[in-house]
């Protein structure tokens, strides 16, 4: 990691790095104005894939306990076909938050990192996998059960990104994440909980505030990324530089 693209993630893993919830999200809403089309749009072909894949699964899952097993087998090989589209939408956060175009057919530009990202995928269902049966075994309620995947879930968000951005193996990627969910874990977290929160919210208004909010979450998730780890040419400052072009720059620069 001593090529200058790396310089911004080898110094948030030696030194650590500084996240403002309040500046993230002041930022973010501001950078989906003029890109809320294109972000929806990737949005529902992703969430739509992904249903149509899992209807096919409950159709071949068979019945009784083989189903169980059927379904999380497949469950788990869903995701990693998925992968390539997942990545692809963390990628327009990534994009975004750089000043970069962006559109809605991007979520398919990433299948030739088929096999890394479908690796990435299984290894990290496997290891999200073992925390519900060991609280079960442990007699906890169902709730504190899925606590530690989903604190998980949020370690691991930088996976993807890493792989597709900096070229880093599933290992590398995934111990990358880890690493920096360490340095800011509680502000991280914090972060994702507004998130949820933000999502309980917009569906309580019949789903008309996802409009916002799942945008809202992509560019986030790609701020967060770029304050951690940098992105390939980008600016020294990112956030001043990005204040300034938000500033001075119409809305139609960016596909919409």
């Amino acid at each position: 990691m001593n090529e200058p693209r790396f310089a911004r993630l080898q110094q948030s893993l030696e030194q650590g790095f500084t996240l403002t919830p309040k500046a993230v999200f002041q930022e973010a809403w501001q950078r989906i104005q003029g890109a809320k089309m294109p972000i929806l749009l990737a949005t529902v072909g992703v969430v739509g894939c992904w249903l149509l894949l899992n209807q096919l699964l409950v159709t071949v899952s068979g019945e009784g306990e083989e189903a169980s097993w059927n379904l999380s087998l497949l469950g788990l090989l869903i995701s990693m076909i998925m992968a390539p589209m997942s990545g692809g939408l963390d990628m327009m956060g990534v994009h975004r938050s750089v000043d970069r175009p962006i559109r809605p057919n991007q979520i398919f530009d990433y299948f030739r990192y088929l096999l890394p990202l479908a690796l990435a995928s299984m290894i990290m269902g496997i290891i999200s996998s073992l925390f519900l049966p060991l609280g079960q075994s442990l007699g906890l309620p169902p709730m504190l059960s899925m606590l530690p995947t989903l604190i998980l879930s949020v370690a691991l968000m930088f996976t993807f990104p890493l792989i597709l951005e900096k070229g880093l193996s599933p290992i590398q990627a995934i111990t990358t994440s880890l690493r920096l969910f360490a340095r800011q874990w509680l502000v991280l977290l914090s972060i994702h909980l507004m998130m949820m929160l933000l999502f309980m919210g917009a569906v309580l208004t019949f789903g008309i505030g996802l409009v916002w909010v799942a945008p809202l979450y992509i560019v986030v998730k790609g701020i967060l990324y770029r304050e951690a780890c940098g992105v390939e040419g980008m600016p020294d400052s990112p956030q001043a530089a990005s204040s300034n072009t938000l500033s001075n720059t119409p809305k139609d620069r960016f596909d919409a």
